[in-house]
């Protein structure tokens, strides 16, 4: 994957991706402002999905901070994934989350 080719997509998604955790951000905070009497259960389920989505997020800007920024023009550093990339959180999860205690 070439840096014209391959990472102008995955930039444009990693800019996409942290405006999504600004407005999922904007939601927990709401609902914490709102909906205080909520169980600690579901207290502790938005407080679990926002801290994945923010791992998530680091994992990304590691990403792309890593082959971007750090090894811009070094075509070697292609070769191999940087650390973050396979550890990302897999983006099913906040999804099953979703799923297992709509609202």
């Amino acid at each position: 994957m070439g840096i014209p080719g391959g990472f102008g997509s995955t930039l444009i998604g990693g800019l996409i991706t942290a405006v999504l955790y600004g407005i999922a951000t904007l939601q927990a905070y709401s609902y914490y402002m709102h909906y205080s009497e909520d169980t600690w259960t579901i207290k502790f389920l938005v407080t679990g999905v926002w801290i994945l989505d923010t791992l998530r997020l680091s994992f990304v800007c590691h990403f792309l901070y890593y082959y971007l920024i750090t090894n811009y023009g070094i075509p070697s550093s292609l070769l191999y994934f940087v650390w973050s990339y396979p550890v990302r959180i897999p983006n099913v999860l906040p999804g099953v989350d979703m799923n297992i205690f709509p609202c």
